[in-house]
């Protein structure tokens, strides 16, 4: 299995920074923490977030993992 380190995320569940690695299962990228082993399934398809306070229009890079099944 390859790992592939994501600099910079933050577990959801434990808090902790530059724990996050994403690996390829079964048709998915599954995203989890090295520390408390938390997983969750990187959508396939992101749907921009808005924010009231949002007025432009270009995207901010920011991809949001849901929790694995």
């Amino acid at each position: 299995m390859k790992k592939q380190f994501i600099a910079g995320a933050k577990c959801p569940q434990c808090g902790l920074e530059d724990k996050i690695f994403v690996f390829h299962q079964n048709g998915d990228d599954i995203a989890q923490c090295n520390a408390c082993g938390h997983q969750s399934i990187r959508p396939k398809e992101v749907e921009p977030m808005e924010h009231e306070d949002d007025h432009h229009d270009q995207p901010d890079g920011v991809v949001i993992f849901r929790d694995r099944h």
